[in-house]
């Protein structure tokens, strides 16, 4: 959890992936999920439309260090997938 500076970050990273500026979809981890739920209405942003359900879905939350390498490698093996299937 951070402050302005931290949602700063977030947003941008979260901006540069959905205009494709990143094109890899690299897997977003948040630490504490209440945290994040409690300050930022993720659903809200959805229902508004300004992100789509999948961009939601790129955000992953973890409590615990095992969470969070757990949501990292799931992440990296979709992503090596993807491009492996790409390749053919």
């Amino acid at each position: 959890p951070g402050g302005f500076g931290t949602a700063d970050e977030l947003f941008e990273l979260l901006t540069l992936m959905q205009t494709g500026k990143i094109k890899r979809q690299l897997p977003i981890i948040l630490i504490g999920k209440k945290f994040w739920t409690d300050c930022i209405q993720w659903d809200a942003f959805v229902h508004y439309g300004m992100i789509s359900d999948w961009d939601a879905q790129q955000l992953r939350f973890a409590d615990t260090a095992e969470e969070a390498m757990r949501h990292l490698v799931e992440g990296i093996e979709a992503l090596e997938a993807e491009e492996k299937k790409a390749k053919k």
